[in-house]
């Protein structure tokens, strides 16, 4: 069962402190403007491969489009049919999105959650909130440019089962003194 679903990541302009000698604060400079990218993405239940499209901005029908091309090269490609789990975004209810499915469904079977369980019931949230509160509100770039590729090349190395595994595994608590400390 593939779980799918798009969220937008995003590069917030602050300045951050750091490790620092005593009495010398270090300033790390970070771009000063909001930097987005549009991520729509699907993962095999519970480890398996992980696809995505991306783009500027934010999650359209064009995205979820290409991801549902890529599922079905994939469902071609395999033999299998691929059953979808889908929530009720506004990506996957436009008319072209439909027009899509319709087409796809030989390959693609899709079931609909209810409204408004998306957190509950849709495992990829989990996914897109752990990227999110992990990963991407510690990344630091030198340039907002930089930034789209940096998305990319992470979401890249999950495309592996076992990156994906690796990533969603549990980390242990900190400590309160080290309560901000990056992950070894």
């Amino acid at each position: 069962m593939w779980f799918a679903d798009g969220v937008r990541f995003e590069l917030l302009p602050v300045t951050t402190y750091t490790y620092r000698q005593r009495g010398q604060p270090m300033r790390i400079p970070t771009p000063g403007k909001n930097a987005r990218v549009a991520v729509c993405g699907a993962y095999r239940w519970p480890d398996g491969p992980f696809v995505f499209t991306h783009g500027p901005k934010c999650v359209n029908s064009g995205l979820f489009i290409g991801m549902l091309q890529m599922l079905e090269a994939r469902a071609s490609r395999t033999g299998r049919r691929i059953v979808l789990v889908l929530d009720n975004g506004s990506a996957h209810k436009s008319k072209r999105s439909v027009a899509e499915i319709h087409r796809v469904k030989d390959c693609i079977r899709v079931r609909w959650l209810p409204t408004y369980t998306s957190e509950q019931l849709n495992d990829i949230e989990g996914v897109w909130k752990h990227l999110k509160e992990d990963y991407f509100s510690r990344m630091l770039v030198e340039d907002r440019e930089k930034f789209p590729g940096a998305v990319v090349a992470l979401l890249l190395r999950m495309r592996r089962g076992h990156m994906l595994r690796t990533m969603l595994k549990p980390r242990h608590r900190l400590s309160n003194s080290n309560k901000f400390a990056l992950p070894a």
